[in-house]
């Protein structure tokens, strides 16, 4: 499961950069691409697909991390996430380049 994260995390560097504007709309949008992308681009976020749980995981691990959000804002985040870029079929309003 590591590798596969990561190379997928490899495949989304080389994708073209994301902007907020992008995602789909949806609550926690604006919470996810404030704190977020104070780190890294959005775009590498979004060839991921998780479930509720393995979202979780990972913005916790960001958080460790040092991402700085309040704990409703992280839950934003991760709903959003979860909904939008979970397992199975990618969001139908994602706009791509």
């Amino acid at each position: 499961m590591r590798k596969l994260s990561l190379a997928l995390f490899a495949l989304g560097l080389a994708a073209l950069p994301m902007t907020a504007q992008d995602l789909p709309d949806g609550p926690g949008k604006d919470t996810f691409s404030k704190v977020c992308s104070a780190c890294h681009g959005l775009d590498i976020i979004v060839v991921l697909k998780h479930s509720k749980e393995e979202w979780k995981t990972v913005v916790d691990t960001m958080a460790s991390y040092g991402a700085s959000a309040k704990d409703e804002e992280f839950d934003a985040i991760i709903s959003y996430l979860a909904k939008n870029f979970g397992k199975g079929d990618a969001p139908a309003n994602l706009k791509t380049k």
